[in-house]
């Protein structure tokens, strides 16, 4: 609906720039009354003209951010993330079976999958976006990805296998958030990566705007 709004705000941009170049013609007589008229004057509006300029581009901004952080799920408090139910593999030292299910901002399951990972605590990552207030108020908020599962053990020995990649990993957008370029500064307040990291065992994953933390929960 906001990008509906958006794109609408960017045609009368793109119209408030084209009435200021043609503007309005005037017909131009001469004092004599044989005389034909000479022709038409354009008007061009600077003021008309500057106005469009920044409206255009402001709600292209506001059009491509809210493209973007629609990959993210809003948080607007408390959400729960994830499920997680994760058991020890009786004959392999380091070794889990987590069983791992993603929710929407609906709180659907929007993703279930088990997958095997090297440790004896799993640990599971997700990227924060922290939206400035004002850009609360035009209809986006804050919002999470759940980004990356691995292992961790208890030895102090780091796991020679490779992360999960989740959700398509952290992406450019989240690099570009952390670098606090000029397209994205006006409206990130602060972006960041958080993880919980658990022993095996049922948990429910939930994430705010300041962490990330697993409950343990009936299975």
């Amino acid at each position: 609906m906001l990008q509906i709004v958006l794109a609408g705000v960017a045609v009368a941009a793109v119209l408030m720039l084209l009435s200021a170049v043609v503007g309005r013609r005037r017909t131009v007589h001469s004092s004599s009354a044989e005389s034909a008229p000479r022709g038409r004057r354009l008007q061009f509006r600077p003021g008309r003209a500057a106005g469009g300029v920044v409206l255009l581009v402001v709600s292209i901004l506001l059009l491509w951010f809210a493209t973007l952080v629609q990959t993210y799920v809003g948080l607007t408090g408390e959400v729960k993330a994830a499920h997680v139910v994760a058991t020890a593999v009786g004959n392999e030292a380091h070794r889990l079976n987590v069983d791992l299910t993603l929710y929407d901002d609906a709180g659907k399951a929007s993703a279930h999958q088990t997958y095997d990972v090297e440790g004896d605590m799993w640990a599971l990552q997700a990227g924060i976006v922290e939206l400035q207030h004002w850009v609360n108020i035009l209809g986006m908020h804050s919002g999470y990805k759940v980004t990356r599962l691995f292992g961790q053990r208890l030895d102090g020995v780091s796991p020679t296998q490779h992360q999960i990649m989740l959700n398509g990993g952290d992406g450019d957008f989240f690099d570009n958030m952390r670098g606090g370029k000029w397209w994205t500064k006006p409206f990130v307040r602060a972006a960041y990566g958080n993880a919980v990291i658990a022993a095996p065992g049922a948990f429910d994953v939930y994430i705010s705007q300041d962490a990330i933390k697993a409950r343990a929960s009936d299975g």
